[in-house]
């Protein structure tokens, strides 16, 4: 060892900075590892917590999610097939099926809804108790999309058809379809652009208000992006806080996650999260107050990093001392 090095330790000022470069540096360390996993505050098919995924070569659409997902392998998987999640009803007498640049839109908004956490920040029902009439946990109200993203989608689907009445809403395809079957005809059939007037009209009208047209881009999400990057809808509204959890849904902190295949319940870190991942910042967990942000920018550092925060205020108290 170099003794110049090893009498320089020995002086008070200059171990006290090597101390505090390791305290900072243990402390980035333990940071820096941790995984965000946030809170999926709708509730249909969604998991309990956006934590990792990993998504076989079987599936072919939502892989951008897998770092963060609400959505596991099987939903991912089944978001393309015809009537797997959702069921569109008698297809006796159904509209043409759309094209396949315009069915890439209704397949990315699929994957944005199963499994970006974001949607969470935009559920429209405060306590989502299925004991009250029309109050769910799994609708979303006005989230702000991209004006230009909304305008690519409308672009690919203005020449194929739809099954729309008078509301206009793709949620009442399924009551079209029926009518179609009843009549024994297609006449419940129009072309996108004679059912939807414009972009906006068709992001609005079509998901019954739960999108808006955002033209400005900077406040507006997108429902899909490079597989292998992270999700840019995690930088937009980061000051809006999560909902309360609705009732009756709970989730687990130290098993968070359930193996799709086994059933069994899934550690926190063995999930891909950090142990404390629940106290967080924008965790959305209600033991860090649900409201995340504001909860950790008035009150400091919170539980969650109370090792790393005791440990250093020691350190630091200590080099202070020293230096004194």
């Amino acid at each position: 060892a170099d003794v110049t090095q090893y009498s320089a330790l020995r002086s008070p000022t200059a171990f006290t900075m090597a101390l505090l470069r390791f305290t900072l540096l243990a402390a980035g360390l333990v940071l820096t590892a941790a995984q965000e996993c946030d809170v999926c505050h709708l509730h249909y098919y969604h998991k309990e917590v956006s934590s990792k995924e990993v998504f076989g070569a079987d599936v072919k659409q939502c892989r951008e999610y897998q770092s963060e997902s609400c959505c596991t392998p099987k939903i991912a998987k089944g978001v393309s097939v015809e009537g797997y999640l959702y069921s569109n009803g008698d297809q006796t007498y159904a509209c043409p099926a759309v094209s396949a640049k315009c069915q890439k839109f209704f397949i990315e908004e699929s994957c944005f809804y199963e499994c970006d956490k974001n949607l969470g920040k935009w559920r429209k029902h405060e306590d989502c108790s299925d004991a009250k009439p029309n109050d769910n946990g799994w609708q979303i109200a006005k989230m702000p999309i991209k004006a230009s993203y909304c305008d690519a989608w409308y672009d690919a689907c203005k020449d194929d058809t739809i099954c729309a009445d008078e509301s206009k809403s793709y949620f009442d395809i399924k009551n079209c379809n029926a009518r179609n079957a009843k009549n024994k005809n297609t006449n419940g059939c129009k072309k996108f652009s004679d059912v939807y007037t414009d972009a906006e009209h068709m992001c609005v009208a079509m998901w019954d208000n739960s999108f808006t047209y955002e033209k400005d881009e900077t406040k507006g999400y997108t429902m899909t992006f490079a597989e292998g990057t992270a999700n840019p809808n995690n930088l937009v509204f980061t000051d809006r806080d999560y909902p309360a959890t609705c009732v009756n849904h709970t989730v687990n902190v130290t098993h968070p996650h359930v193996d799709e295949i086994t059933g069994e319940r899934v550690t926190a870190e063995d999930a891909g999260c950090a142990a404390n991942w629940h106290m967080m910042p924008d965790s959305g967990h209600p033991m860090n107050g649900t409201a995340a942000k504001s909860t950790f920018s008035t009150s400091g550092a919170t539980a969650g990093f109370s090792t790393v925060a005791v440990f250093a205020a020691v350190l630091t108290s200590a080099a202070v001392m020293l230096l004194a």
